[in-house]
């Protein structure tokens, strides 16, 4: 796959990012300049406030494992192709080294090792679809990176929160608002901040 610099088609839209990832992510938003993060935080508490309206038991630090998945989707549903509070004013990743895997595999053809081609791929680089030759080198066992996801998450929630949770997840506008009274300090005791 080929990106060219600045292209954001697939920055937009609410997702979840798991908890291993949100720890990454909040690395990665400590270490941009204050006024920065600043900017990032107004920007982020303005989609916190339609999250709030459309789930008001969501409370601090906003664990999407708190509410139902049709909650969830209703809140995604709601928010459509909202823009990413992380990309620049050139359509550039503010914490692109530290992305999520779901912005690192997207646009990627997946194809699993049981179950075949899903979900969907950039069409910019994929024109013609995915090209048979290509379908055994893009195969992977995506049961198997999802349980070493919520194997990884319960190792950190058990850690960190001192309670067990396989499926811990938050919404990256949420993240952000909470990074200062939540995330630093749990960046700091997995060892990620001084």
């Amino acid at each position: 796959m080929q990106c060219g610099r600045g292209c954001s088609l697939c920055c937009y839209g609410l997702f979840d990012v798991s908890f291993p990832d949100a720890l990454m992510v909040a690395e990665g938003l400590s270490t941009l300049p204050d006024d920065t993060r600043a900017a990032l935080t107004a920007c982020a508490a303005a989609i916190q406030q339609t999250i709030h309206r459309e789930a008001p038991e969501l409370k601090s630090p906003f664990l999407l494992s708190e509410i139902s998945e049709e909650c969830i989707d209703r809140i995604v549903a709601c928010m459509g192709s909202q823009r990413c509070p992380f990309l620049d004013e050139q359509n550039e990743c503010l914490i692109y080294q530290y992305r999520p895997l779901a912005c690192r595999l997207e646009g990627a053809p997946m194809v699993d090792a049981q179950d075949g081609l899903f979900g969907d791929w950039c069409e910019l680089n994929f024109t013609a679809g995915v090209p048979a030759e290509a379908m055994k080198d893009l195969e992977r066992d995506y049961y198997q990176i999802q349980d070493a996801e919520e194997n990884l998450t319960e190792s950190l929630t058990r850690t960190l929160l001192g309670r067990k949770l396989s499926c811990a997840t938050v919404f990256i506008p949420s993240l952000i608002v909470e990074f200062e009274s939540y995330w630093k300090k749990l960046l700091r005791e997995a060892g990620g901040l001084p």
